[in-house]
């Protein structure tokens, strides 16, 4: 049973569990504590990202706008954080707010605007983002030590960026799908015609999915706040197309209704460690994005290629 749930996410684990292996026979100091959280640390922005960028992929949209969003909640965080604990707390509940509102625009104009989902979240994309460089037109900002510390550092060996992921994808993302509208959410993606002769609120339910898209890519903002201690209205860009690339590594289908959040979480650091990796083989930079998209692009053939094969052997299996 838990394999069937997982079975998608096993070329994403397995991918990255050898790219982990090569990385440690060239730098073996990886496995360090320090080594730890620095993968840690470098990944989950995007795991994060990648989350929100699958909840609207299950309902059959893509988002567009994640990165903005990313890059709009990291430039609110870092230039109204404050210093003090209280002030810390209201600009975290402020910057989920912001997030969430940015993906509820998003939902509603994809619900009533009948809209195409590409369509809407490449107009706001370049709404949010010029929103951050209304908040913060140059590079900049400030947040407090112990706000970095609470999310970037480690207790020995673990480092508290897995625990975050944990936390989100385990006290929210878990629950959030054994809901009833977590259920709506994959009918609808699956289809939504019959989702509407099955009584559910096509509309709410894409509402809310955006909308939960727009907080966990705060989530994501937050923690590059933390990461970065400072805001940059540009951060955000590369997080969504990488975020896109997750969920389909990870063995959601981009026609919505099916994946798990494992494996966009694995396919996330996969795809944030590549570089690193690459760097550490000798790679000169002037080659290192054409590597980048070679190794995405194997792996995805071949993660789709096992995936339908996978769906052939159960449906052999079934009959």
């Amino acid at each position: 049973m838990i394999f069937r749930r997982y079975k998608t996410s096993l070329v994403a684990i397995v991918a990255l569990i050898l790219l982990l292996a090569y990385y440690w026979y060239k730098q073996p100091l990886i496995l360090s504590p320090f080594g730890l959280r620095t993968l840690a640390n470098q990944g989950t922005t995007l795991a994060l990202a990648a989350l929100a960028q699958l909840i609207v992929v299950l309902t059959g949209g893509v988002d567009l706008s994640v990165g903005a969003i990313v890059g709009l909640t990291n430039c609110v965080a870092a230039t109204y954080m404050g210093t003090g604990p209280a002030s810390v707390i209201g600009v975290v509940i402020l910057t989920l707010a912001v997030g969430t509102v940015a993906g509820m625009i998003n939902g509603l104009f994809v619900a009533y605007g009948r809209i195409q989902p590409i369509i809407v979240t490449l107009a706001t994309l370049y709404v949010y983002s010029g929103i951050a460089l209304l908040i913060r037109p140059q590079p900049g900002g400030a947040v407090p030590d112990f706000y970095a510390h609470a999310l970037t550092s480690a207790w020995g060996y673990l480092p508290y960026a897995f625990v975050v992921v944990l936390a989100v994808a385990l006290l929210i993302w878990t629950p959030i799908m054994r809901t009833r509208l977590g259920t709506a959410i994959y009918a609808v993606g699956d289809n939504p015609g019959g989702a509407h002769m099955s009584a559910i609120n096509v509309n709410r339910t894409l509402i809310a999915a955006y909308a939960l898209g727009g907080f966990f890519a705060a989530c994501a903002g937050l923690f590059l706040t933390a990461q970065t201690t400072s805001g940059d209205a540009n951060v955000g860009t590369t997080y969504t197309l990488n975020s896109v690339a997750a969920v389909v590594f990870g063995g959601a289908l981009l026609g919505g209704g099916r994946g798990v959040a494992l494996g966009p979480i694995v396919a996330a650091y996969f795809i944030s460690i590549i570089i690193s990796v690459l760097f550490a083989s000798g790679v000169s930079p002037f080659y290192q994005s054409i590597f980048q998209g070679g190794i995405l692009i194997v792996v995805l053939v071949f993660g789709n290629a096992w995936t339908l094969r996978a769906r052939n052997w159960l449906a052999v299996l079934r009959s």
